[in-house]
């Protein structure tokens, strides 16, 4: 079944009007960071509209390191959900094209790892010796000298006979994502893993500060495990059907009580797919079917929306600029429709 559910209505509408994308013939001469773009103030524009967002609905946005290659998802009036690749190469940027290591299944939710050696994924692609389409799992692909590897699934525990959606990484390793494996508060659960020894341990559910009776996804998660960016369904007090929601972990190892990042960041569509530019410098979510991003600066004032001292006290921590830092000293660190 594929996971976008909750936004089938308002999707449809969309595909019914999709072509083929908004690219013409002669694909513009884009140059320098983030496609050549104007970069965003602190109100949320479109990213690329026409090249990136498009007729079709678009979500994701994950840039390597060195700023010079974007995989971002794309649902394709088929249904099927599908990654798509930009690579700039002499300060120039090609158009956008099929990841190189997609299936003929579903594949989305691209998220590259600290050293920008592996990027994570999510899919339906068959194991070796299957057929067909599987539940959604984990999987991801190394850089080698020639381009990447075969993709790998990340196997158990991490992955389930369920679904697995959404993944991020810390810095050491420990794997966030959502799951609706049994035992969870609602239908979907955000969960971590810890990698200790060369292997996975058995994931861990988040807990009732994070997750509720409803539906939690989408977790993007500092790479030191201070805050935690995620998007709840339907939880009362929200703007829209889905909301982007923040919390921040404790000296205990236990979670803050998640605060709605507000009405500057959700509207009363869906709101999902957070993910931070690997400078810094930008916040891109995705809302309406297309790909948004505003700067950084506009998150360091979610004061205004009165969120709670922890996100009040929230700055740029000035020694890397992919980093961020809580002022009491805990917080550092830096998909797809709806399930």
């Amino acid at each position: 079944m594929i996971k976008k559910t909750f936004l089938a209505g308002s999707l449809l509408l969309v595909i019914i009007f999709a072509g083929n994308g908004a690219q013409s013939d002669k694909f513009p001469v884009l140059k320098g960071a983030y496609l050549g773009q104007k970069p965003p103030g602190k109100t949320p524009e479109i990213f690329a509209p026409g090249i990136v967002s498009t007729n079709k609905p678009e979500f994701n946005a994950a840039f390597s390191l060195d700023g010079k290659e974007l995989f971002f998802s794309v649902n394709e009036p088929s249904g099927r959900e599908t990654m798509m690749f930009m690579k700039c190469e002499n300060n120039q940027w090609a158009p956008p094209r099929s990841a190189p290591f997609v299936s003929p299944q579903n594949d989305c939710d691209p998220f590259f790892s600290h050293d920008g050696r592996r990027l994570y994924f999510i899919s339906t692609r068959p194991e070796k010796n299957d057929k067909g389409s599987k539940d959604w799992d984990i999987w991801y692909v190394e850089r080698t000298d020639t381009g990447w590897s075969e993709p790998r699934n990340i196997g158990p525990p991490v992955n389930s006979p369920q679904d697995e959606y959404y993944v991020s990484l810390t810095r050491e390793g420990t794997i966030y994502f959502a799951s609706n494996r049994a035992g969870g508060y609602g239908s979907f659960d955000i969960y971590r893993s810890r990698f200790v020894d060369g292997r996975y341990l058995k994931p861990e559910n988040l807990g009732p500060s994070i997750n509720t009776k409803y539906l939690e996804h989408d977790p993007l998660i500092a790479p030191d495990e201070g805050y935690i960016l995620f998007t709840s369904v339907n939880r009362p007090g929200g703007f829209g059907s889905g909301d982007l929601y923040i919390s921040f972990r404790k000296k205990d190892g236990s979670w803050t009580e998640a605060q709605n990042l507000g009405k500057a960041f959700n509207t009363s569509s869906y709101d999902f797919c957070p993910m931070i530019s690997p400078d810094g410098k930008y916040f891109f979510f995705t809302s309406k079917g297309d790909i948004y991003w505003v700067s950084m600066e506009a998150v360091m004032e979610l004061k205004k929306i009165g969120a709670g001292p922890n996100i009040m006290s929230w700055r740029v921590c000035s020694a890397h600029p992919s980093l961020y830092q809580h002022a009491s000293g805990s917080l550092q660190g830096s998909r797809r429709s709806p399930p």
